[in-house]
């Protein structure tokens, strides 16, 4: 909670970062649930978005941290994706939350959303099979992951540390 003291501090163009994806969150998480899908009319907004925010809040070198961290969140999950595990959709809210933690905590704080996502996820999940168990349904093919990453980045980016 001792970043929450530094976030009101902070330039306007951080707190614009942090509400896109916070927005980018909630909404994927509807439309996940919903649709079962991942809209590119939320992420690709969110990316520009905070994508120009990070260069004007701090040039090249916070670009560069963002990146890395975009690319320690998404690189899993693009995996999963080539896989067919997973949503390209899923992937992109996942770089986004990377781009911001990145540049707000650096890329090891990127590592922390991730973990708590793969936590998230895995608490979503089971949730999911006991739920279809105990109406009696078969157990489902996907879940809406959407909902893991807005959950395992809210708990990341309010608690600073890993869900365990």
């Amino acid at each position: 909670m001792m970043w929450l003291r530094e976030f009101i501090d902070a330039p306007v163009q951080a707190k614009i970062a942090l509400a896109s994806l916070a927005l980018a969150l909630v909404v994927s998480s509807v439309t996940d649930l919903r649709q079962r899908r991942i809209p590119n009319a939320v992420t690709y907004p969110a990316l520009l978005i905070v994508t120009a925010c990070l260069v004007w809040l701090g040039g090249l070198s916070l670009l560069l941290e963002s990146i890395l961290g975009a690319l320690v969140c998404a690189a899993p999950l693009a995996l999963a994706m080539w896989r067919g595990w997973m949503g390209a959709g899923d992937v992109k809210l996942m770089a986004i939350a990377g781009l911001v933690s990145g540049a707000a905590a650096g890329w090891p704080f990127s590592l922390v959303v991730l973990l708590d996502v793969a936590v998230a996820g895995g608490v979503l999940a089971l949730s999911w099979m006991l739920a279809a168990r105990a109406g009696g349904q078969t157990r489902p093919r996907s879940v809406p992951y959407g909902v893991a990453i807005a959950a395992g980045t809210a708990w990341a980016f309010l608690m600073g540390t890993p869900l365990f």
